[in-house]
């Protein structure tokens, strides 16, 4: 007879008013239930203060998060992954620690109840009992993604006094009529039509005023912040880590002028890409008599791009939006030259305040695109000149030893209360392991 009941209710809580309604009770439960109780057990002395702080990224399920977890563990800090889903056909399951809503497949009956009614609710107090540091971006909520009680996750966290970082991946922040340029506002809504949308705009303006509000940090980078953010703590070239002895650098293949001349682009959003001047420019230079293949990579993981980049020349990144981003990072650490447009408000912004050196990246705008893969095809050797440049580059500032350093610094200053230094940090960085030479800027700007 239980069972039969059972048979009956379940199929009920199914239906997704049912499941609302469960996830607000569970948050109501976790934020006016559990953390006021960690709260009190805190100051009971039941819950003692971690020596050093430990960290969580999340929750949204990034490429980023993983690379930036594993710089901090590199430095020596504890850290996790925890995201609402697995990932997207960049990043797999396996790259996270914790998902908050993992597949059910495959799984006992009981099992996959637990995974749905109670998982993440169970995960996240245990985050506010062991965590002290909690990076998000500006959408990031473990454990409501909308309706009004989402907005108390994060003073919940405060109240608790934890660490709150933001870090920025771009649609998370973007507002496109916010961008100073016109052709980054015209690619931006033909990528992403909804940007165009009052209700869109509204929302995400009102995510940054929240995660400004409450943040105890925000790092901001010159592709991801200037334009859209009102406030930025650490301002960074480019705020990627990558894991560099993935990429092995290969300063080549070996080519002479006349012999074939390959370059990659790999676009997830062809305008923000400026993927058709790129195609155009091509087009043009095989007009000519030049020998030269556009690779394009579409929707493929990293462990595909890896190899296919290897046995390329050089990398052809953004034309539109005006800085460089994960893909270049990867390319200059697979020692390849790579061209992007740099705008130059944003190039005097940082020269300015700048402590990194001799960034090797070709600055290439839309109108010189052909000019400057011209210039690459005839001089062959500056492609394993600048590649060599480019290695060095990312090993300064974008390694797992590099950005963790950084990384750390923040985190420890947070949760110390002593200030970080980062300009003296990158400045060290850039003395201790050597500096690119900055002919390559000088040629192509």
């Amino acid at each position: 007879m239980k069972l039969r009941v059972l048979s009956i209710l379940f199929p009920l809580f199914l239906r997704p008013w049912a499941f609302q309604g469960w996830d607000v009770a569970m948050t109501l439960l976790v934020l006016y239930g559990a953390a006021p109780a960690i709260k009190l057990f805190t100051r009971l002395g039941v819950r003692k203060p971690n020596k050093a702080p430990r960290v969580v990224f999340g929750p949204t399920p990034l490429i980023n998060s993983v690379y930036h977890s594993r710089a901090l563990k590199a430095a020596g800090v504890d850290s996790v992954t925890v995201v609402r889903s697995y990932g997207t056909w960049v990043t797999a399951n396996t790259d996270f620690d914790v998902i908050l809503n993992p597949p059910v497949q495959g799984f006992s009956f009981f099992r996959r109840w637990y995974l749905r009614l109670f998982h993440k609710y169970f995960v996240f107090v245990k985050l506010l009992w062991t965590r002290d540091v909690f990076f998000y971006y500006f959408d990031g909520f473990y454990l409501l993604r909308g309706g009004p009680l989402r907005w108390l996750e994060v003073p919940a966290l405060k109240m608790l006094g934890k660490r709150i970082i933001v870090m920025p991946y771009g649609g998370d922040m973007t507002v496109a009529s916010d961008s100073r340029e016109l052709p980054v506002r015209y690619a931006l809504v033909k990528d992403y039509p909804i940007m165009a949308q009052p209700k869109y705009v509204d929302l995400v303006r009102r995510q940054v005023r929240h995660f400004t509000q409450h943040a105890d940090a925000v790092i901001g980078a010159l592709h991801l912040g200037p334009d859209h953010l009102p406030r930025i703590d650490y301002l960074l070239r480019c705020h990627f880590a990558i894991d560099e002895q993935l990429w092995s650098p290969n300063f080549g293949p070996p080519r002479g002028v006349g012999d074939l001349f390959r370059v990659l682009h790999a676009p997830n959003h062809r305008n923000m890409k400026g993927t058709r001047f790129l195609i155009e420019a091509v087009q043009q230079l095989k007009a000519e008599g030049l020998n030269i293949q556009l690779v394009l990579l579409e929707r493929v993981p990293n462990t595909e791009v890896r190899g296919i980049m290897a046995d390329c020349h050089a990398v052809a990144d953004q034309f539109v939006l005006g800085w460089y981003a994960l893909t270049a990072v990867e390319a200059m650490a697979s020692g390849k030259p790579v061209l992007c447009y740099l705008r130059p408000d944003l190039d005097r912004f940082y020269q300015l305040y700048s402590h990194e050196q001799g960034c090797p990246v070709i600055n290439t705008p839309i109108e010189r695109i052909a000019e400057r893969l011209r210039w690459l095809y005839y001089n062959p050797q500056e492609c394993e000149r600048i590649g060599r440049e480019s290695r060095a580059y990312v090993e300064r500032y974008h390694s797992l030893e590099g950005f963790g350093g950084f990384l750390k610094g923040v985190v420890d200053s947070l949760y110390s209360g002593k200030p970080f230094d980062d300009h003296a940090y990158w400045t060290h960085r850039a003395q201790g392991t050597g500096s690119a030479s900055k002919t390559v800027v000088n040629v192509v700007r």
